[in-house]
């Protein structure tokens, strides 16, 4: 290795100036290779080093007089923080009382706003006329239907639609209604047929 540096000092020595300027560059990369090839052994060495340390061997090492000392101070803390600490207990109660939180947050709107008016105002035939108009098939027609239908079920006038389009709520081809309206207007359907029969 000495002896390539040495003839590169030599090869520099030369008397061309373009010549001089590129083998200086080349003792220079060949200086960055040889320092990072060398930190590159040595990392490597040491990583092997510590890997042997820390492997466990099939034999076991005897142990000092150190190692019980750590080991009675170990089992001493453990003892104690066993003794002492506290059990928790597990609630199966609930995190959040909701009944209470309806109750303060209905109190809350009676008092600020009202809010007892709505979709109660509207007549029945209007609400129905609403429902049974199955024809638009855009997102508002569509939001409207469901809305007015979940309020014939909040009413329990799901019986006043009529049958053929409680049918199409019951097929629900274009998957335009929820689980709950199919099912609500299935059960209708079949109140009818039971009562023919």
């Amino acid at each position: 290795m000495t002896h390539l540096i040495a003839e590169i000092i030599l090869a520099a020595s030369s008397t061309d100036e373009e010549s001089t300027f590129w083998i200086r560059m080349l003792m220079l990369v060949v200086l960055v290779a040889v320092v990072g090839v060398g930190s590159l052994i040595k990392t490597r060495v040491k990583r092997l080093k510590a890997q042997k340390q820390n492997r466990p061997n099939g034999k076991s090492r005897p142990y000092s007089q150190q190692d019980e000392q750590i080991r009675a101070v170990k089992d001493k803390y453990i003892e104690f923080f066993l003794k002492t600490a506290p059990t928790k207990k597990i609630t199966k109660e609930p995190m959040f009382d909701f009944e209470a939180a309806g109750k303060i947050s209905s109190v809350k709107h009676k008092e600020n706003r009202d809010v007892s008016s709505g979709m109660e105002i509207l007549d029945l035939g209007f609400l129905v006329k609403i429902v049974e108009n199955t024809k638009g098939r855009n997102k508002k027609d569509v939001m409207m239907r469901k809305l007015v239908f979940d309020e014939l079920l909040r009413r329990e006038q799901v019986t006043a639609i009529d049958s053929k389009a409680l049918n199409i709520y019951t097929m629900n081809k274009s998957k335009l209604y929820s689980k709950e309206i199919q099912c609500a207007a299935m059960k209708a359907l079949a109140e009818r047929t039971k009562s023919r029969s």
